[in-house]
């Protein structure tokens, strides 16, 4: 019967290179039984080193099921967790001292009513406004609608407040239009109009502005203004003391 010493590679590299297939085998042996300890109907994936948990497939909170996903933020690596269960998404630190209400991404429908998709930012205190933007589909040929707003809870009572929105290009609403015309008044101190016709605006009530783009205004340029606004035009007028062509801005938007 050969004696241990006779049984171990006889060279340094084959010895080493068992000695990493046995590690290996080990962390797959120290992941398997995690698996079997885990409770009934959780699946749990691990890292290759055994330890390190990346994702649970499992009954949730709700009483449903979900997947929670594990890992760090691209800026100063603090450990986050995204969980998903019953339409809803959640992002959460998992040091809740860092963000004590998640941020998530919800869906809802009502049954022949309307679904809803919501995006809320969460708060790092319960007490700070989490920015929300909630989109809201038509019911019964109605309109679609979108939210934007703040949101928080304190004592467990939900409050809703002013969200600031800041857009980088140009904003564009089909309720709203606004640009520039000449105006050549007929004679000296005689007001003088023009029509603005071809918008096609949303709203109900419409509200006409004009202003005067003169270096001369009180002097030569005595007034201007906005007339008949409709969700096609405007009237736009202007008075000078001459008849020199007057540019004037115009706005006109519905409500």
């Amino acid at each position: 019967m050969p004696r241990q010493l006779e049984q171990l590679p006889t060279d340094p590299t084959t010895l080493a290179r068992e000695i990493a297939a046995l590690k290996r085998q080990m962390r797959e042996m120290r992941a398997a039984r995690r698996m079997v300890a885990a409770s009934i109907g959780t699946l749990r994936v691990y890292a290759a080193d055994g330890t390190t948990l990346l994702a649970e497939l499992g009954p949730s909170e709700d009483g449903g099921g979900g997947l929670s996903t594990f890992g760090v933020t691209e800026v100063d690596g603090i450990p986050v967790v995204a969980a998903l269960s019953s339409g809803r998404l959640r992002f959460q630190s998992v040091d809740e001292e860092v963000v004590a209400v998640p941020g998530f991404a919800a869906f809802t429908a009502i049954a022949g009513g309307s679904c809803d998709l919501m995006l809320a930012s969460g708060s790092p205190r319960a007490t700070d406004w989490a920015a929300v933007v909630d989109l809201t589909s038509g019911s019964d040929g109605g309109r679609p609608t979108v939210l934007v707003a703040g949101t928080r809870t304190v004592g467990g009572v939900g409050e809703s407040g002013a969200c600031d929105m800041d857009v980088a290009g140009v904003l564009t609403a089909g309720n709203m239009a606004f640009g520039q015309v000449s105006i050549t008044p007929s004679a000296a101190n005689t007001p003088t109009s023009i029509n603005v016709t071809g918008l096609s605006l949303q709203g109900t009530t419409f509200l006409g502005y004009a202003s005067a783009a003169t270096t001369v205004p009180g002097t030569q340029v005595t007034g201007v203004g906005a007339t008949s606004p409709s969700s096609t035009g405007l009237t736009v007028w202007a008075t000078r003391t001459n008849t020199t062509a007057t540019l004037v801005n115009w706005w006109v938007f519905g409500v």
